[in-house]
């Protein structure tokens, strides 16, 4: 279940702009102007609970984060710098709190909203006793900002083999046009036209095992290994984003430079602050590892 906050928008790795001759006029026409409605928080009070069931809630901004439409849609943690919401690991952590008081664990539902206007998603999620004799012991997601759905179809596969032993069920497509407030670096824009695809498909992933070849006190025992581990085992910090330098050549074009690099026009732009994918001789470019 999904509460979304408010058409489709993908951003594109486009070849260097070039300027018109003086004799020609070119006229863009002018975007309409969307309006923000004001943001309403859903009240996680108002859920309905089973007995023994409990919410998990938590909220983040990517406000602030580099690619700021990317981190939006890092419902756990993305690659490049481990920003995001954790709700996966948080939600796993309730899970297991489930099989520790002798009950087959299960993932109900989950809310999620994003407030346009601050960068901010909310969510909860409804953990308890599994009501279908499943042990639900993951819940994992894959998603795209601007992507659509092909590129989240794309990543589910690889995310199943990660949890190969165990039975994936779809649990939340969650699919929002989000009103685009701020460009990707992060700075408000003096009007809104345009909005974001955000998409996150949520799974959650059962053991056939248990109940069959493993009892639940095992796996419960199991958690509580896994935990103290965990507790046990000193945090890293979230490693430095690299750059290399490049001096901008003649004839060169940021595609020639991003394919050089085996990076993206795109992410060369956004490294450096471009306002476009223009560039000229001399110029200093950071080029991201």
């Amino acid at each position: 279940m999904l509460i979304s906050s408010q058409t489709l928008y993908a951003q594109s790795d486009n070849e260097p702009e070039i300027e018109a001759p003086d004799s020609i006029v070119l006229i863009t026409p002018s975007k309409k102007v969307l309006e923000v409605p004001a943001f309403e928080k859903f009240n996680p009070d108002t859920i309905q609970l089973g007995e023994n069931d409990q919410i998990i809630s938590d909220s983040y901004t990517a406000l602030g984060q580099p690619y700021v439409y990317d981190a939006l849609h890092s419902f756990n943690r993305r690659r490049m710098d481990n920003f995001g919401g954790y709700l996966n690991d948080k939600i796993n952590a309730g899970l297991a709190e489930v099989r520790s008081k002798g009950f087959n664990s299960d993932l109900k539902k989950l809310y999620i909203q994003i407030d346009p206007s601050t960068l901010t998603v909310y969510w909860s999620a409804v953990v308890g006793p599994s009501l279908d004799g499943r042990c639900y012991m993951h819940v994992d997601s894959r998603g795209s900002a601007g992507g659509g759905l092909p590129a989240v179809q794309k990543q589910c596969p690889r995310m199943h083999r990660l949890h190969s032993t165990m039975i994936p069920v779809k649990l939340l497509e969650f699919n929002d046009n989000v009103l685009q407030c701020y460009d990707w670096h992060g700075t408000k824009l003096d009007s809104v036209t345009s909005r974001i695809n955000i998409q996150q498909h949520f799974y959650k992933y059962y053991d056939p095992q248990i109940g069959s070849t493993v009892t639940l006190a095992e796996v419960a025992q199991k958690d509580a290994e896994m935990m103290f581990v965990l507790a046990s085992t000193p945090t890293k910090a979230a490693p430095a984003v690299r750059y290399k330098r490049y001096t901008v050549k003649q004839g060169d074009t940021l595609s020639q430079i991003a394919q050089k690099f085996h990076t993206t026009p795109t992410r060369i732009k956004n490294a450096n602050n471009l306002r476009s994918y223009l560039i000229r001789v001399g110029q200093s470019l950071k080029i991201p590892g």
